[in-house]
């Protein structure tokens, strides 16, 4: 991504001076914490070489393309249950709160493993960590139901199975496209695979309703599952190696003195990024966001047909459309932020610009959806929903991807971070949505909770995000 020579921002050196101190004097307190971002190791801190504004690996596109494929299946597979669990919750006489920790056991496994993506890519390749992880979590998906079917105990294993495969695919994508496509096309590519995402979610609201109509809510996750057969084949066909990347692991990779010197090493390059206002405003903007995301993602099937009475024939058209809609606003945003910045308009206004109402319109409008202001019409709810979700998507052209503008050598590491914040919003979110229900069985509380993240996630990215790469970082 190309930098402009003009660069605005304030300074704000101080601002975050508590929150530094504070994580300092908690470094020792938070070792597991630490010990995920460490062993992500040399996948998240290529050389200086590696991070060159017009470098590009031939046939990138090739690979963005199926790694866009590949995460639209993976938010396939996690998003069919959010419908499925309706008639999940109804055979099995589930309350609101079993559903929420059913929902949530995906997080933990995702929390997991995202972190070590990029350590396993560096050393097996991203072709073998995506293809092991879809196989992974397309198997959890098929067996779904078995588990279901066996009790609590393998129904949450199973979703804990979902999240630890899913979790390897973002931070190693992402790191390949640090490495294999060039700078000034890196937010387009950010923006096509994170839209890939919505397309996946928006697919499995599409097509599940009516498997669920006419077969049952159990051969959704068969179907689903069987994905993988489809995607693996041109996957392994297609060359993924990065510049630096070893074609095939050694023992010598895995051997614990290895392991020591990636930890140790990393450790010191990333402590001083952690204490950064920049990249703490990444961790606070994602978490904020994720919250929402994740919240309606896991809750919007029942979300209609509980506040409209929305038949589950109907839900289609009411739940495939956000999703839809913000896929399209992603890939047509990365390329916009790409050019607005090729023209010579500032990071920053780019970033805070797109964060900013990328974040208040779906705050604005989720009040609403819930809102009496509806008359109890499913479609102007829905309608907001879509205006809301539509203009969230600008995010994969700011928080999404400024990690490559604050630091490009260890993006990986610093986008990992960014991401486990988020994932542990949905483990928040989940759940505590599930609770409120049971409480209070008001939607307009639980859409009011998200709109405060929102409104906080905003207010943090505008005061205090990054512009440009940090000293930290070692490209200042």
């Amino acid at each position: 991504m190309s930098t402009p020579s003009t660069h605005s921002g304030d300074s704000c050196e101080d601002a975050f001076a508590p929150a530094s101190r504070a994580l300092r004097s908690q470094q020792n307190a938070t070792p597991l914490l630490l010990m995920m971002i460490m062993l992500s190791g040399r996948q998240f801190a290529p050389s200086d070489a590696e991070v060159r504004p017009d470098s590009g690996q031939d046939g990138w596109e090739a690979v963005v393309f199926l790694c866009a494929l590949g995460i639209m299946i993976s938010y396939a597979d996690r998003s069919n249950i959010s419908i499925a669990i309706i008639g999940m919750a109804k055979d099995f006489q589930w309350d609101k709160a079993f559903e929420g920790t059913v929902l949530s056991a995906f997080f933990g496994g995702y929390a997991a493993t995202q972190l070590l993506g990029g350590r396993l890519a560096d050393v097996l390749g991203t072709k073998w960590v995506l293809a092991a992880g879809l196989s992974t979590w397309s198997l959890a998906t098929a067996l779904t139901p078995l588990a279901a079917a066996a009790g609590a105990g393998p129904l949450l294993a199973v979703r804990l199975a979902l999240g630890l495969g899913e979790g390897v695919a973002f931070p190693a994508v992402h790191a390949a496209i640090a490495r294999l496509v060039p700078r000034s096309q890196q937010s387009f590519a950010v923006g096509l695979v994170t839209a890939a995402s919505y397309g996946g979610a928006g697919l499995a609201f599409l097509l599940v309703p009516g498997i669920i109509e006419n077969y049952g809510w159990q051969t959704s996750f068969f179907g689903f599952g069987a994905l993988a057969l489809l995607w693996l084949p041109p996957w392994l066909a297609v060359d993924v190696a990065s510049p630096s990347a070893p074609r095939s692991p050694s023992a010598e990779a895995f051997s614990p003195a290895k392991i020591a010197e990636g930890f140790t090493g990393t450790v010191k390059e990333l402590l001083p990024l952690m204490r950064t206002k920049e990249v703490l405003a990444i961790c606070v903007a994602q978490y904020t966001n994720g919250f929402g995301l994740y919240g309606l993602l896991s809750w919007l099937p029942t979300f209609f047909a509980e506040q409209y009475g929305t038949a589950l024939a109907d839900l289609p058209v009411l739940t495939t459309l956000p999703y839809l809609l913000q896929a399209l606003v992603g890939m047509a945003v990365g390329g916009f932020a790409d050019r607005s910045l090729a023209q010579g308009m500032p990071v920053a206004t780019v970033r805070k610009g797109l964060q900013t109402v990328g974040m208040l319109v779906p705050a604005a409008a989720l009040l609403l959806a819930a809102s009496p202001a509806t008359g109890g019409s499913a479609a102007v709810g829905g309608a907001l929903i879509d205006v809301g979700l539509a203009a969230n998507a600008l995010t994969l052209g700011a928080v999404s991807v400024n990690h490559l503008d604050v630091a490009p050598r260890h993006a990986g590491a610093i986008f990992g971070l960014g991401n486990t914040f988020a994932t542990f919003a949905g483990l928040v979110a989940t759940p505590l949505t599930g609770a409120v229900l049971d409480k209070t069985g008001s939607w307009e509380i639980v859409f009011t909770i998200i709109t405060f993240h929102y409104v906080v996630g905003a207010a943090v990215f505008a005061l205090f995000s990054g512009d440009r790469a940090l000293e930290e970082d070692g490209q200042s």
